[in-house]
């Protein structure tokens, strides 16, 4: 990446903002498009649909309001991907031991086969891509593995990788 050229000519560092605002004009085209190729071939389960099975498998059960907030999907997007779940046999509702007006969605043993088989046909996908990197390029992406897992990891309403 490169900086801004000041008016000798040289190349100036760019500020944090600026480095910022360039990676994320380059990484988010690149993230989507292998979002794309890696998307399983059988077309199990859509991206909202998938996303919820995994936040359930990852944080336990949820309240619905809780997986909008999460998955930031509307109140009536969520009852509608988790009745399609629930209909599939891939996630139940059980009341709230703290709210009696509440539920709480929870990942079946089917949903988590599902999403395992999943996230092993996504990884041979990537494995795939990533075997057209010479070496040189796999530590580069080995090196920006643990701060893409945290951003990718952290709560919406989590600030620390900000």
């Amino acid at each position: 990446m490169s900086g801004s050229v000041t008016s000798a000519g040289e190349q100036a560092v760019p500020t944090t903002a600026e480095a910022r605002d360039a990676v994320a004009r380059r990484l988010t085209p690149a993230v989507l498009r292998i979002g794309r190729r890696i998307r399983p071939a059988s077309g199990e389960l859509s991206a909202g649909h998938f996303s919820t099975l995994a936040t359930l498998h990852r944080h336990g059960p949820q309240r619905p309001s809780d997986l909008a907030r999460t998955e930031r999907f509307a109140p009536p997007a969520v009852a509608r991907v988790v009745g399609a779940l629930e209909d599939r046999g891939l996630v139940t509702r059980r009341p709230s031991p703290d709210d009696a007006r509440s539920s709480l969605v929870e990942i079946t043993a089917e949903g988590v086969r599902l999403l395992t088989a999943i996230r092993r046909e996504q990884a041979a996908a990537v494995a795939g891509l990533l075997a057209r990197l010479d070496a040189d390029e796999l530590e580069l992406v080995i090196a920006a593995l643990e701060p893409l897992e945290r951003i990718a990891l952290a709560h919406p309403d989590d600030d620390s990788c900000r």
